[in-house]
């Protein structure tokens, strides 16, 4: 392990000083890089949102998800709070901590069933009902969030606090305090709702069509595994895992068949290239003829592919020979080119650093017909 970690550094260091000699444009001419928007089919969704200084890109991504599925499906456009799901999320975090007496991770950052299943267990709301901002803040920044957290973490270990409804009460305040408090009740278009009646009625998806995919080595092929990343705090094994082209070929034909991706990325990549609105693997990395399963493999067991960060695709083109990909992102670096709240992302880079994507199972039958018989009633939980 330790020799692996070497050849890690080694790897990571030899790349930061490629990168740096790299002449990017010239690359991004090989590769085709698109000039403009224009040859995606972009699907419908709401305009990005930058993060700002938040680690919850995974409410950001995953309600962005939900957003473009009510529009696919006919129903409302509507901006839904992303800090409804970010506030409970949190709770059900040192909720596991209590009950498992300081061993369950709490942290800031989280996946797509942080989202999901919260929606499903407490409702949502507009954005406008809950912008998870203190009062007089109209930009987030969360660090002192963490920080109150974290104190409550050590002080609960420390004196052996394992009294749940303490704990959560705790809980709640520095949430109230660092984000407002959820509303019980709000107007929306001139009628009063509920978080969970605004689900029923508004907010009315199909959950149990939604789908979960990965594509690893470590577990079974066509079967449901754990996604075994540090974010995976409630250890959900309900990833369905298939090969490598399988799942990359997946992702193309959900978004030509108009079906919004929700995925999970590597972003700490010398690759992905804020002022230019691209990620690649950099020809120093790997060859792309030379991406396989045995590569994506060997990233992630030495830590050079890591859970960073998750968005969501909304459109795809096959642009002079290449594979490229229009991802809506709210990383703060998105906003440093001309695309404002937008990437492209190289087909190369999709299939070495994308973990996991979230799609309504309609659009992937090759991957659904090799659900097991007797599949979760709800795959995502």
């Amino acid at each position: 392990m330790k020799r692996l970690n070497i050849l890690v550094i080694i790897f990571l260091s030899v790349n930061v000083l490629l990168a740096q000699k790299m002449n990017v444009p010239e690359f991004l001419k090989k590769i085709h890089e698109p000039k403009s928007l224009s040859g995606f089919h972009i699907l419908p969704h709401t305009p990005p949102m930058n993060q700002d200084t938040t680690s919850a890109c995974w409410a950001f991504a995953t309600t962005s998800f939900l957003e473009s599925e009510m529009q696919r499906l006919g129903q409302d456009t509507v901006r839904l709070s992303m800090m409804f799901p970010f506030f409970h999320a949190y709770v059900e975090k040192m909720r596991r901590f209590v009950q498992t007496h300081g061993k369950s991770r709490v942290a800031p950052g989280g996946l797509f069933p942080d989202v999901t299943d919260i929606v499903q267990k407490y409702g949502i709301v507009p954005y406008r009902a809950y912008p998870g901002l203190p009062k007089g803040r109209t930009r987030y920044n969360q660090h002192a969030l963490y920080r109150a957290i974290d104190s409550l973490k050590k002080e609960v270990k420390a004196l052996q606090i394992w009294d749940e409804d303490l704990v959560l009460q705790k809980t709640r305040e520095i949430l109230y305090k660092y984000m407002g408090v959820p509303p019980q009740s709000f107007t929306y278009k001139g009628l009063v709702y509920t978080p969970q009646s605004f689900l029923k009625k508004i907010v009315r998806l199909p959950w149990k069509d939604y789908l979960m995919v990965t594509s690893f080595e470590y577990a079974p092929y066509f079967q449901f595994t754990e996604f075994k990343v540090p974010d995976n705090w409630a250890h959900n094994k309900h990833y369905f895992n298939v090969p490598l082209k399988l799942f990359y070929q997946s992702i193309k034909n959900a978004l030509k068949r108009g079906y919004p991706v929700a995925f999970d990325a590597d972003i700490s990549e010398p690759g992905r290239i804020g002022k230019y609105d691209v990620s690649f693997i950099p020809p120093y990395d790997i060859p792309g003829k030379y991406i396989d399963a045995e590569a994506r493999e060997y990233r992630f067991k030495g830590g050079l592919t890591t859970d960073d960060h998750l968005m969501l695709f909304l459109g795809y083109q096959r642009h002079h020979g290449n594979d490229w990909f229009l991802v809506k992102d709210s990383w703060r670096d998105a906003w440093q080119g001309k695309f404002k709240g937008y990437f492209l992302d190289h087909g190369d880079y999709v299939k070495l650093k994308v973990l996991a994507f979230l799609v309504n199972k309609n659009a992937i039958p090759e991957i659904t017909k090799h659900l097991p018989e007797k599949t979760l009633s709800n795959p995502t939980r």
